[in-house]
């Protein structure tokens, strides 16, 4: 190897390991805002579901969770499984909220189903994570397909698109795959969790 070659090598080694020590550390720093902003989506999206306005800042926000939403751990047939209980002002249960999953077209969706404290009717329905198609399959984390499910009576059935009760509610327009995902990951959360859920 030619001597400036040495040197040229050298530099881009210093250079780089300057850089990634930058990274490294401006990552280091960042970890608590990162994990702050986790939560504070976590706690939004939870909110959304039961239909509780969450406010504007992320101060707002925890303020309202934590008045209106407690924490419920439950073991059913031998799995933790970690819900959430809506209350009011007097501390009495108004609903509860389950996280679920399931695979879709392109990854997985998790999100929140919030039911009434009966567990006889949806009161909301949320997403945290979607990697469906923009356009398509991730219109499902829309307005419209979301709103739609507040209201609708948890039959004794599967959830399917149609009318559900008084309820109409309509699968997105070519996106059948994403669409068909949603309704399978909340039948399984109907039948292995809120099925064998105790009201309290």
């Amino acid at each position: 190897m030619k001597k400036g070659y040495q040197y040229t090598v050298i530099f881009m080694i210093i250079v780089a390991s300057f850089f990634t020590a930058l990274l490294s550390t401006a990552q280091t720093a960042m970890n608590p805002k990162i994990a702050e902003n986790k939560e504070i989506a976590r706690r939004q999206a939870i909110l959304y579901a039961f239909d509780v306005p969450s406010g504007q800042t992320n101060e707002e926000v925890s303020q309202t969770y934590d008045k209106y939403v407690k924490p419920d751990t439950r073991t059913i047939e031998g799995t933790s499984i970690e819900a959430f209980q809506l209350v009011d002002d007097a501390g009495q249960v108004k609903g509860y909220a389950f996280p679920f999953d399931g695979p879709a077209l392109w990854g997985t969706i998790r999100g929140y189903l919030a039911v009434t404290e009966d567990l006889k009717e949806i009161k909301g329905l949320t997403f945290t994570e979607q990697n469906e198609t923009p356009g398509l399959g991730g219109r499902i984390d829309e307005e419209p397909f979301k709103n739609q499910w507040r209201g609708v009576p948890l039959p004794d059935g599967d959830l399917a698109y149609g009318t559900i009760g008084d309820k109409k509610v309509d699968a997105i327009s070519g996106a059948t795959q994403s669409s068909t995902a949603v309704t399978k990951a909340l039948n399984i959360l109907k039948q292995n969790v809120i099925s064998k859920w105790e009201v309290k």
